[in-house]
């Protein structure tokens, strides 16, 4: 076996052939055997090159070794079928040290042949893990989220979505929730939709370990082929959306939407409405968007919500690698702190307390907090703020150390940078505007977050990025060069959730075999001085930093259980823990709480008119028109406006009132 995984291009096509066998038995395979089956029906190409058995399955495994930049065509797709069904084998698998083209991809599906490129093989070999021939039994936790979508689709529940950490298993639960579906004669065909084709494919994999093959017929709608009449397609958005006028509303019975926080988007939005399903189930880690339109709401509302086993329940239950966290606040302005203002927002008191770290010192502190913390073979990702930060904070990192991907590069240049950073000497890769899902690099031992992002879900999703188990690795570091009170908040009540949630045993994880709990008390996180003082300056002030979302979500929640926002007089009696300063603060003013969690869902015009209204009455009583601030005094609940007028709007106000 070799130590170095770029090595296998150098292997000959024999020893490379050996090293796949070696990769398999360690990753779970038993009586693998190096054959020929098939050469003389190859024309000398070769036949399936491994039969292997998992589960008691036979697996027939063909090797295709190629050149860099050599593609693996539809022709080693059919010598794999052909000497499969020479030697009676259904289970396939075709491995290569490449990619796959777009057709061997879409056809792979259709006759039921597992892929792994060089990404997949790299996985294997460092995980010792598949998911390809598992025999799945639903967890626990998993078990209680299919049995409560089986009760509130029996009841009547046409739309339910699915919370659940990223590595709990999401796509398993719904493939077993359907499986009992379709058992139970109440659905036919399944769509299932997501944004990208690696999503796809490793969904594929689990719904044949669930299914089957044989029993039901599997197709792919990907890379513009044409959606088939089988029992499940795996379909991604933008083929969907070019193939839409080909299916009807009522093509399938089931559509299940993966990472589904992106469906209200315009794209992914009108894909989905197309169809007229009897069950739509969506499937995310993050439910809430940050341009907060609605998911909750496109899947049903909080009766259609399940499971919500979140990060933080999976950390406390070890499912994931742990971050040992380390906040490392920006150099806090001291001669500020006594001049602080309560009514401030969050912002304001940002830009007063912290004076932000060059960066040049930043890559010094990360590069002496991992000789500190002596973490071996760093395999780092730092998410940057821009595409201009990024290339500016590179020159500082040593000589060879960094590379970077963003989403401005084309497809072959990001990925072949993804690839020197996962076999080359790089400790580190610098990304913007990726890596936020998708894409898994099981060896990442270090997260970098340089600044606040002002986003809660794309810092947990970024977070996830480095979760991932493997067998060498139980912890992840994190450092985290925050910049904001907000998060500091959010990684200090992360810390606390973990906390205080309970311990199933049913739903513990024993980590590497052991049966000791090692993690059952505290998610660790450790705060430099600086930011310990912050932390101790929001208890001393009371700054309740509960966080912007966290009001967004309980207006959120209101108005999709009773279609009303509230008046606003009734705000702290409906929204519970939420308070008028609260929103004052976040927000200034009632319209722009809706504003940021309603956009588009309610009546604009209802603040015009009040203002309207109130414009005229008084023109009406002085003869003359009131000012915009009066304007915006005149309509309050305990100092709460319901609008700050702007001079654009006062105009046009004063010209209706007159």
């Amino acid at each position: 076996m070799i130590s170095d995984f770029k090595k296998v291009d150098s292997l000959s096509p024999s020893d490379f052939e050996i090293f796949v066998r070696d990769v398999f038995v360690a990753a779970g395979w038993s009586d693998a055997i190096i054959t020929k089956v098939g050469q003389e029906f190859q024309h000398g190409d070769g036949g399936v090159d491994i039969f292997a058995y998992k589960n008691k399955r036979k697996f027939a495994i063909e090797v295709k070794q190629r050149a860099a930049g050599i593609t693996v065509d539809v022709k080693s797709l059919n010598q794999l079928v052909t000497g499969a069904k020479l030697a009676n084998v259904t289970n396939m698998i075709l491995v290569t040290n490449s990619y796959f083209t777009s057709e061997v991809k879409v056809r792979a599906l259709r006759l039921g042949v597992e892929l792994i490129d060089r990404d997949g093989l790299q996985n294997l070999w460092i995980q010792k893990h598949s998911e390809i021939g598992r025999e799945i039994k639903p967890r626990k936790y998993q078990e209680t989220v299919i049995q409560e979508s089986l009760k509130r689709f029996n009841e009547g529940k046409g739309r339910l979505l699915i919370e659940m950490a990223t590595g709990l298993g999401k796509t398993y639960t719904v493939a077993h929730l359907l499986k009992q579906i379709l058992q139970q004669g109440q659905a036919r065909r399944v769509l299932f939709l997501a944004h990208q084709v690696e999503i796809l494919l490793q969904s594929v994999t689990a719904f044949k370990n669930v299914f089957g093959i044989g029993t039901y017929s599997f197709s792919a709608c990907f890379g513009g082929a044409d959606p088939e009449d089988t029992d499940f397609v795996f379909g991604s958005f933008d083929t969907l959306f070019s193939k839409i006028t080909l299916l009807e509303k009522e093509t399938f019975d089931v559509v299940v939407v993966d990472e589904a926080h992106h469906t209200p988007a315009i794209t992914y939005a009108t894909v989905v409405e197309h169809f007229r399903p009897k069950l739509l189930v969506g499937l995310t880690a993050t439910p809430f968007r940050e341009d907060n339109k609605d998911v909750l709401a496109f899947f049903g509302g909080s009766a259609g919500h399940v499971g919500k086993y979140d990060l933080a329940w999976a950390l406390r239950h070890n499912k994931l690698a742990f971050p040992k966290y380390l906040v490392l606040l920006d150099d806090l302005d001291q001669s500020r702190i006594d001049q602080l203002d309560r009514g401030m927002s969050i912002s304001d008191l940002d830009k007063r307390l912290f004076l932000h770290k060059k960066d040049e010192e930043v890559v010094r502190i990360i590069e002496q907090t991992i000789q500190d913390k002596q973490i071996p073979n760093v395999k780092g990702i730092v998410f940057c703020r821009s595409i201009a930060h990024m290339n500016y904070l590179i020159q500082f990192f040593p000589a060879g150390s960094a590379t970077f991907v963003h989403s401005r590069m084309n497809d072959q240049q990001r990925w072949q940078n993804i690839r020197d950073f996962r076999e080359g000497s790089y400790r580190y890769i610098l990304v913007r505007d990726l890596f936020n899902e998708g894409v898994d690099i099981p060896e990442t031992n270090l997260l970098v977050f340089m600044r606040y992002t002002g986003s809660h879900t794309v810092w947990l999703q970024q977070l996830g990025r480095g979760l991932r188990k493997t067998p060498n690795k139980e912890y992840v570091h994190v450092l985290d060069f925050v910049g904001s009170l907000e998060r500091l908040n959010e990684v200090h009540e992360l810390s606390k959730k973990v906390n205080r949630i309970p311990i199933e045993k049913d739903n513990w994880e024993p980590t590497s075999g052991k049966n000791e709990i090692l993690h059952n008390s505290s998610l660790e996180v450790n705060y430099s001085q600086s930011a310990a003082q912050v932390l101790q300056l929001i208890e001393e002030l009371q700054y309740r930093l509960k966080s912007r979302m966290q009001a967004i979500e309980a207006l959120q929640r209101y108005y999709s259980d009773y279609n009303r926002i509230p008046e606003l007089h009734e705000i702290e009696s409906v929204l519970t823990d939420i308070s008028v300063d609260q929103i004052a603060t976040h927000f200034d003013s009632y319209f722009g709480y809706l504003e940021a969690a309603l956009t588009g869902q309610y009546d604009q015009c209802l603040f015009r008119t009040l203002c309207l209204d109130y414009a005229q009455h008084f023109y009406q009583q002085n003869h003359i028109c009131p000012t915009f601030r009066a304007i915006s005094l005149a309509n309050q609940y305990n100092g709460l406006l319901a609008e700050i007028l702007s001079n654009l709007v006062f105009k046009g106000l004063n010209q209706a009132a007159i």
